[in-house]
């Protein structure tokens, strides 16, 4: 028995050894990354209180860098697109400890908009027309509309988006996607249907300019983005992060919409939250060097 008191304690000391002074938490960009700095440092000191360790900030420029943060370990903690993380988890192991509820869902649409004066009706009719897709990593900014125009038979492979399209760039955010369209430098874009419509659409943008625009294509189904953290964390220290983002969108409800604009951080309900998006990402038939560095 006291071998064994021993070795638990042994294990136990090993494991709370391992865990990092300072947990570096990753904020995947949706928009302008200095504001979400701004909301994420509040997130951050609120998690440093709760779990007795300094929680770093870190709000890449790039949608793959946070994926590439948690597979070189650098990052401990990502608040994320459900398509990086799959990606990530390729290579890291990881666990997702909460994710977002929306309209009281765990899911949302991923939407293809174009002018209001668009003659467009299906999106078959952007043949040969131009499209700003949000990231190559985004889930509703790229791979639902994607494996929507497979789905259609509009294309087949991927080699055939770049004849499909007269052109295809890739904004960065959700906020310059739809700029990019209102502004008459793309014929359509795509991205998350709260940047368009409910009641957090003003963070993306302003009313004038969803005016300018209207949806071609709605695609329902996509996961909400999920917070992840490395299993190279101890058990209980993922437990008290995660009862901490719980108790954060408990507490702070208005804190956590103004990072992303969700209602709530909620427990997984389904047993693969991504299943979708792998879905998705299969009948897409994408190869690995698309999202490199994306």
């Amino acid at each position: 028995m006291k071998k064994l008191i021993l070795s638990l304690c042994f294990l136990s000391n090993f494991a709370f050894a391992a865990d990092p002074e300072t947990i570096v938490f990753s904020f995947q960009k949706q928009k302008n990354p200095d504001e979400i700095q701004v909301m994420a440092k509040t997130v951050a000191e609120y998690l440093t209180k709760q779990i007795g360790k300094k929680v770093e900030v870190l709000v890449p420029v790039s949608y793959g860098t946070t994926a590439q943060g948690l597979i070189s370990k650098k990052v401990h903690v990502a608040y994320m697109d459900s398509l990086p993380y799959i990606l990530a988890s390729k290579e890291a192991s990881l666990e997702i400890i909460a994710v977002e509820r929306r309209k009281d869902r765990t899911e949302y649409d991923s939407l293809v908009v174009v002018p209001v004066n668009s003659p467009a009706k299906t999106l078959n009719d952007l043949k040969g027309k131009s499209i700003a897709f949000t990231s190559q990593t985004s889930t509703s900014g790229f791979l639902f509309p994607f494996a929507k125009l497979v789905q259609d038979k509009s294309i087949k492979k991927p080699a055939d988006l770049k004849s499909f399209f007269s052109n295809i760039t890739y904004a960065g955010g959700y906020d310059k996607a739809l700029l990019a369209v209102a502004n008459g430098q793309a014929d359509a874009a795509a991205f998350s249907d709260y940047v368009y419509e409910g009641a957090k659409a003003d963070l993306y943008g302003t009313a004038e300019t969803r005016a300018k625009v209207r949806v071609l294509q709605r695609i329902p189904g996509v996961p909400t983005h999920l917070v992840t953290a490395s299993k190279e964390l101890s058990v209980g220290l993922r437990a008290k992060i995660q009862e901490a983002l719980l108790q954060l969108s408990k507490d702070k409800p208005e804190l956590i919409a103004s990072v992303y604009g969700a209602s709530q951080l909620v427990v997984p309900e389904r047993k693969n939250h991504v299943e979708k998006t792998m879905m998705a990402l299969t009948s897409t038939d994408l190869a690995a060097d698309h999202f490199v560095s994306k």
